[in-house]
């Protein structure tokens, strides 16, 4: 294998072991949940929060938040709600929700998060893009 070869195959291998760090930021990961809603949001919420019988004003972390559907009704149902994700992108567009008990943070869930919380959450395919 030549020298360029061997480059050209480092530099594939940083790429497919960071494709994650520009996927939640691509247009094409929008448009692929796009469909997503509040209100299925809330029905599910409603529903994980009932079984789970959280006690008032819990602090809850949705880890890997996107764009903060899940953390906005939350904090409606009266919890305090931090929300965190590594989409630079997403987070401006949550931030826009923020309030007294409503919070948002750029934060890649690999790195501790020193903060205690009630209830974390980590919902749908957000686990597991990394080694």
């Amino acid at each position: 294998m030549s020298k360029s070869e061997m480059q050209n195959d480092d530099n594939q291998n940083a790429n497919s072991k960071t494709w994650y760090a520009s996927w939640f930021d691509s247009p094409y990961y929008h448009i692929l949940y796009k469909d997503r809603n509040y209100r299925e949001a809330q029905i599910f919420m409603d529903n994980l929060t009932r079984y789970l019988n959280l006690p008032e004003k819990a602090k809850v972390l949705d880890l890997a938040c996107g764009k903060g559907r899940h953390s906005i009704y939350l904090n409606q149902l009266g919890f305090e709600v931090t929300g965190v994700d590594l989409s630079e992108n997403s987070i401006l567009e949550a931030k826009k929700n923020e309030n007294e008990s409503l919070h948002f943070n750029v934060h890649d869930m690999r790195n501790p998060f020193h903060q205690k919380f009630d209830a974390i959450f980590n919902l749908f395919t957000s686990f597991g893009y990394f080694e």
